[in-house]
């Protein structure tokens, strides 16, 4: 019996029962079938989408063409005016081509020993997303070596690169991509974001930007 085999067996004798050794048989899994046939097309998506993301207090814009796209990030960027701008490394945003417009910008991508000091220093992030929501407005990054979540968390000003096929009716859907992944394949964390951070204190006094980005601007492609 193995270390882990002998942890669960522990668990099980003190809860009184023998340990499973296979998933119990769940009759009903999943949502119920109205939902499933509940379908929206990809305009009617994107559309709830941004309904969802502006009443967070974030931003969309969308365009036709990539070449659109550009020219409206490199104008935002124009009027924000970072010192730098943060991206993941590697080749994750290559098919953005941001290359083409981030000349005028120091550009921050991940390398381990300093990445942390300059990500505190950026004041604008740059990522793509994995999947978007449109049910909640919500962008979904799944995390490793080179899509850091620091990326979309440390800088002021988060901007979100979507793909309108990317854009899912409902959670569901998503986590229905996830249940498939393998144990050396699952990204290092997946997080969810919906709009700008917003915190709480125990007197519901309302403010944003303290554990996150203050500003949420989401770029989306349309197919």
């Amino acid at each position: 019996m193995t270390a882990k085999e002998e942890f669960l067996a522990a668990i099980a004798k003190k809860l009184g029962r023998e340990r499973m050794t296979h998933p119990p048989v769940r009759p009903v899994k999943g949502p119920p079938d109205f939902w499933n046939q509940f379908v929206l097309t990809e305009e009617e998506k994107v559309e709830r989408f941004v309904r969802e993301v502006e009443q967070l207090g974030g931003k969309v814009c969308i365009y036709g063409t990539p070449d659109q796209l550009l020219q409206g990030l490199k104008q935002l960027l124009e009027d924000l005016n970072p010192p730098s701008v943060l991206t993941w490394g590697g080749n994750q945003l290559a098919d953005w081509q941001l290359d083409r417009i981030l000349t005028d910008w120091e550009v921050m991508e991940w390398e381990r020993s300093s990445f942390l000091r300059d990500a505190a220093q950026s004041t604008v992030g740059i990522t793509s997303v994995d999947y978007a929501i449109a049910d909640t407005g919500t962008l979904v990054l799944c995390t490793n070596e080179d899509k850091v979540r620091a990326a979309s968390l440390l800088p002021a000003v988060h901007i979100a690169l979507v793909r309108s096929e990317q854009i899912k009716t409902r959670m569901g859907e998503v986590l229905e991509g996830f249940a498939v992944f393998k144990a050396d394949r699952a990204p290092s964390s997946i997080h969810f974001i919906s709009g700008p951070s917003r915190s709480a204190d125990i007197e519901n006094d309302l403010s944003i930007g303290v554990h996150g980005p203050a500003a949420l601007y989401i770029f989306i492609l349309n197919s």
